[in-house]
């Protein structure tokens, strides 16, 4: 990075109507370390990109675009979009380093919406081939070593080291003797004339000759082919076969057990219907000896009654109780999904959550917390919100920059907040869209809200229409709206659609629905307390009544009689109940034996079938294998042999016999070949050339990779080819930073890799110095450690050259000339500029 880079620097850069610059922005800098930092996404790096676009790069991709004309500011909600995209470059020639003599030296370019671009050249229309030998005079190229965008360390990283390599080629200017090369080789074309000549004598014979060599080739294969896949066909016959026996095996064992389960069954099933048997007798007995009772005491009738009438009374009162309490835990859990909702551990970001536990004044809650809504739109609607699902309602900007402030503070994470009395809602303009078939209606007026949170409503679905599905979408048009189906596929304005099986990422969010159920569960609970209260009271009645009957001994003994019936009845019932569950597992044991019986069958005739069809290959040697894999193999070779074709067996013989043919006329035309030497020699020397001079490049790059890395890490390393002797090998970047052993660079962590690569385009740039450099948020995969380390690299590298530097790194930062703040305001980005102190 010697002087002659120090003899001019950039200036100024005048940016309007370009990527996210909409309005004429001018951009002072000077020379040595200046960084330009901001949010992401707020258009650091658009400014790298509009000098490249200055300096006359005419590759969309590499400006991060799809075509150039959208390097065009395209508008946002409150700005329209630019007509036209210029970017302006002021470059200091009070040094003279530019052929002219004015003490500044500016370069415009311009670009329509038509993708027209227009140079200037100080003021006046040029062509971009001027522009490119104007700059070229200092050493400046659009696609230079100088400029390293986002993406580039990493590109570094992941090149093999072919690719590596191929950047030596590219500036160590062994062009010149790559064209040499090229006119040696149009001068070996013309030996080579004389050898097509020389071939027409034995072109006919050539070519029958490689007709039967390919068919004989084709024939041999054929057969080769034909041999492994008998042999494979009969592998596959014989694993199956193994493979059968083994499922067979298990089949047996398992139907055995349910057999075996069967039978211990109708066991238990045997004897539950003989106790039953007994205790049926013994109801009968009981109920005899009721009626004898009966018929001699006609008041025991009259107690029967009661006991009956409170029995069934308590029976009832038993059973709503039970239902309460199933209505209890329905309850309980709706209420708790109320209290809950959205509440869902890896769904809700930590930051939201550790801002809602606050409980501050101010805070409202998430978007998703604060709307209800129809079950049927619940996709829907949460497509619809997208990222905005979980921003947090504020009441102001305070109160978001408090929150803000605290997790940054606590080291929490990120959140988005939306102040009301900031945020602008969104309106749905197009409303003759509303009458489309199959459109539902606006997202904003399907949710329920506090009116109080409606523009922050407005503007997370305000914008949104909610559709019955894709035909419905097409139907309205694709580009004319954000539209959203029930079963949640997206489409975008710009044409983006988004869809699919939709998986819930909120599933606990309760619905309009769920609180309705909730509140009929709860009327239906108060309404069997009620009646549970009457039938207590009826039975406190009839219990009374019941008092007023004198026990007789008839009366005592029926009571025990009742008891012994009671008892029985629930013994019975018990027992019922239990020969069901086992009458249910016996039918569903049947039926998997029955199953099982037709897999066994099935499995033994496949067993037979791959026994008959080994017959054919009881000859030859198979072996055993995976039957999936070997039909996989099978598969392959008969398409192999299906690409064969046509197949002539009679080539084998033929070729023997022109083949020998052939070789006499070869012999005769090899003799010219000796006329070539003299060319290749010549190809040789400039070959020989052209290594020494791209090994001299390397040399250099590589002493200067060494003391670059030596700078920045106190380490050491050096650049190699993977064969010394072949400079069309792969470049090996080695390394070893203080105190380590020499890695190669595929071999490092992730951060030490990224310092190599550095360190490597740094060499680069010293062995093809420029005025400046562009930097690109080189140090995003850096430490704090390293970080310094490049910074201060860069910070001594400035007192030479200038820097411009893409970073938020704070280290990088407080190494800067000159700080630059990027903001983006209404889709548009701005510039702050803040000189450091020194």
């Amino acid at each position: 990075m010697d002087d002659m880079r120090a003899k001019t620097y950039i200036k100024k850069l005048t940016i309007q109507g370009f990527k996210s610059f909409n309005r004429k922005t001018s951009i002072p800098f000077l020379p040595g370390m200046n960084v330009i930092t901001g949010p992401n996404g707020s258009g650091k790096s658009n400014v790298i990109d509009a000098i490249s676009f200055v300096l006359g790069r005419i590759s969309a991709k590499s400006l991060r675009a799809g075509r150039l004309k959208e390097l065009i500011f395209h508008g946002s909600q409150t700005k329209k979009p630019a007509e036209f995209a210029s970017v302006t470059i002021h470059f200091d020639n009070s040094k003279k380093a530019f052929p002219f003599d004015t003490e500044e030296v500016t370069i415009t370019r311009k670009i329509n919406r038509k993708g027209v671009s227009v140079y200037r050249l100080n003021g006046r229309n040029t062509t971009r081939e001027k522009i490119l030998q104007v700059l070229e005079s200092v050493w400046i190229r659009p696609d230079g070593h100088n400029i390293i965008q986002q993406g580039d360390i990493t590109q570094i990283i992941e090149m093999n080291p072919i690719e590596r390599r191929e950047i030596i080629d590219e500036i160590s200017g062994i062009k010149e003797y790559n064209e040499k090369k090229e006119k040696a080789l149009r001068d070996l074309e013309k030996v080579d004339q004389k050898l097509r000549e020389a071939q027409i004598l034995i072109s006919q014979r050539y070519e029958i000759y490689k007709k039967l060599e390919a068919e004989r080739n084709a024939a041999l294969k054929y057969k080769e082919l034909q041999l492994k896949l008998k042999i494979l066909k009969g592998s596959y016959f014989l694993s199956r076969k193994k493979e059968l026996n083994e499922q067979l095996g298990k089949v047996i064992e398992k139907l055995a057990k349910r057999v075996e389960e069967k039978k211990s069954l109708e066991e238990s099933i045997y004897e539950i219907e003989e106790k039953l048997k007994e205790k049926e007798e013994v109801i009968k007995e009981i109920a005899k000896k009721v009626v004898e009772i009966s018929k001699r005491v006609e008041i025991e009738k009259k107690i029967s009654e009661l006991r009956s009438k409170i029995l069934v009374k308590k029976n009832e009162i038993d059973m709503k109780k039970a239902e309460i309490e199933r209505l209890d835990r329905i309850i309980d859990n709706l209420e708790s999904l109320h209290e809950k909702k959205l509440e869902i551990e890896g769904g809700m970001p930590p930051a939201v959550k550790a801002i809602l536990r606050m409980n501050l004044r101010g805070v409202y809650g998430t978007v998703a917390q604060l709307i209800k809504t129809d079950s049927k739109y619940e996709i829907a609607i949460e497509v619809a919100a997208g990222p905005h699902l979980y921003d947090i309602i504020v009441e102001d900007e305070d109160v978001a920059s408090f929150c803000i402030e605290f997790l940054r503070r606590e080291r929490i994470g990120r959140a988005t907040f939306i102040p009301l009395n900031k945020i602008r809602p969104t309106t749905f303009k197009n409303l003759g869209l509303l009458n489309k078939e199959g459109v539902i209606g606006i997202a904003s007026r399907l949710i329920k809200y506090n009116p109080k949170f409606m523009p922050a409503m407005e503007f997370v679905f305000g914008n949104t229409l909610i559709v019955k599905d894709l035909e419905a979408a097409k139907n309205v048009g694709i580009t004319k709206a954000r539209m959203v189906t029930l079963d949640g596929d997206l489409i975008e304005r710009s044409g983006v659609m988004v869809g699919g099986y939709y998986v819930r990422k909120h599933p606990h969010t309760i619905s309009v629905d769920t609180e309705k159920q909730l509140e009929n569960y709860i009327q239906l609970r108060k309404q069997l307390r009620i009646e549970i209260e009457n039938l207590e009271h009826e039975v406190k009645e009839l219990e009374k009544e019941l008092k007023k009957f004198g026990e007789t001994k008839e009366t005592s003994k029926m009571l025990e009689l009742d008891k012994v019936r009671i008892a029985s009845e629930r013994e019975i019932d018990k027992l019922r109940e239990k020969r069901r569950k086992l009458n249910e597992r016996k039918i569903n044991l049947e039926i998997e034996i029955n199953r099982l019986e037709m897999e066994k069958e099935r499995l033994e005739k496949e067993i037979e079938e791959m026994n008959s069809k080994l017959e054919e290959f009881k000859d030859m040697e198979l072996f055993e294998g995976k039957s999936w894999e070997i039909e996989r193999d099978i598969k392959k070779i008969e398409r192999e042999l299906e690409k064969l074709g046509p197949i002539n067996f009679k080539a084998i013989e033929e070729f023997e016999k022109i083949k020998k043919e052939f070789e006499e006329y070869k012999e005769k035309y090899e003799k010219i070949l000796k006329e070539k030497e003299s060319v290749l020699k010549m190809i040789e020397e400039i070959e020989n050339k052209r290594k020494e001079v791209f090994l001299s490049a390397l040399n250099k790059i590589s002493d200067e990779f060494s003391r670059i890395f030596n700078k920045m890490t106190g380490g050491s390393g050096a650049l190699r080819l993977e064969d010394p002797e072949n400079i069309e090998s792969g470049l090996i970047i080695e390394a070893n930073p203080a105190g380590k052993k020499l890695l190669n660079i595929d071999a490092m962590s992730g951060g030490e890799k990224s310092l190599v690569a550095l360190a490597f385009l740094f060499a680069i740039q010293s062995f093809r110095p420029s005025p400046f450099y562009l930097l690109d948020e080189i140090d995003a995969a850096l430490d704090r450690r390293n970080s310094r380390k490049v910074a201060q690299f860069i910070k001594n590298a400035s007192k030479n050259s200038q820097f411009i530097v893409i970073s938020h790194n704070e280290e990088t930062i407080k190494f800067a000339d000159r700080v630059y703040g990027v903001t983006m305001i209404d889709g548009e980005s701005k510039i702050v500029a803040l000189e450091l102190p020194k």
